[in-house]
């Protein structure tokens, strides 16, 4: 880390740029290694690896105002050769408990919609894929987002004013295609529960609505879940039929030890074409210090997939935060 920051400023110097007193320039990073026994058409043996390093830079004005913003370099760990740079399409500002996020935002269209539990690696790369339609067609774009709290509870609203662009684009825009979208969800705490509702819709016509408790069980955490969203067929590949998804969905997290967590998650869902799916996942994490994680994950994907893309995957990796 320090070797990386040395050189970071010693390539600032030659060209000619200062950091003000005030500002703060961090860099950290993430890695993962996995072996995968996939399921479904791959159904092979695979070795996923991939790196992020993350820039983020954040000052903060005579008024108090915090200024933030951030960019990532990647290799996926779930595509072959591929290097990607993403953020740095949004500007981020706090004050007086309220956070802004102005660029290219996501609006919450599956809140209620829990159950998975396993590390990406898994998650994007088992070969396992559903194809029950559960979210809307286009759920991010430019625009602005608002969380704030209220008392103790949180509340979030975002708005996309132009889902076909990110972060240039016309406002408001009357081409079609170029819709506008907007979902709001509050947290709240009740003594030792926690409750979330959320309502989303989209210029496109869709829509959706969710809610999900949590609550300590046993030891562990358990969280509920329930969404509908009532969705478009066409431009939709998973969805032939327009009307409503039903997601119903639980995960139980639990701490063996210090070091040592197990999570269970359940998730069965249904659309309009009256395709079904029921997924399990089980995770089971080792924190070995350092930032690094050693982990076991499982996930079984039973009903209707995309070309028998069902059955169950295995995924054994470290993830380690720098």
């Amino acid at each position: 880390m320090k070797k990386l920051l040395i050189a970071i400023s010693a390539i600032a110097a030659a060209v000619g740029f200062t950091a003000k007193a005030n500002a703060d320039i961090s860099v950290s990073g993430s890695s993962n290694a996995a072996y995968l026994s996939t399921a479904g058409n791959g159904d092979d043996e695979e070795l996923a690896v991939g790196t992020t390093v993350d820039f983020s830079m954040s000052t903060t004005t005579s008024t108090g105002l915090g200024i933030s913003a951030g960019l990532s370099l990647s290799t996926d760990y779930d595509s072959n050769n591929s290097d990607t740079a993403t953020g740095g399409r949004t500007a981020t500002f706090t004050t007086g408990g309220a956070t802004i996020v102005v660029g290219d935002v996501e609006i919450s269209d599956t809140v209620g919609s829990v159950g998975g539990v396993v590390n990406g690696p898994l998650d994007d790369a088992s070969d396992l894929s559903s194809s029950v339609a559960t979210g809307f067609l286009d759920d991010d774009g430019m625009g602005v987002e608002l969380t704030t709290a209220m008392g103790e509870a949180s509340l979030n609203i975002s708005f996309v004013s132009n889902d076909r662009v990110d972060n240039h684009g016309a406002l408001n825009s009357s081409t079609s295609g170029e819709d506008s979208a907007m979902s709001a969800s509050i947290t709240m705490p009740m003594g030792d529960y926690s409750f979330t509702i959320g309502v989303a819709d989209s210029d496109s016509g869709e829509s959706s609505s969710g809610a999900s408790a949590s609550a300590s069980i046993g030891g562990g955490t358990l969280t509920v879940g329930y969404s509908n969203q009532t969705l478009i067929a066409s431009g939709n590949s998973s969805l032939s039929t327009a009307g409503d998804s039903e997601v119903v969905g639980a995960t139980y997290v639990m701490s063996m030890d210090a070091d040592t967590t197990i999570s269970l998650g359940y998730q069965s869902a249904k659309d309009a074409d009256s395709e079904s799916h029921t997924q399990t996942d089980l995770s089971v994490e080792r924190a070995m210090g350092g930032g690094a994680t050693v982990y076991l994950d499982l996930r079984n994907l039973d009903g209707d997939t995309a070309s028998n893309a069902d059955g169950t995957a295995i995924a054994f990796g470290t993830s380690v935060a720098f």
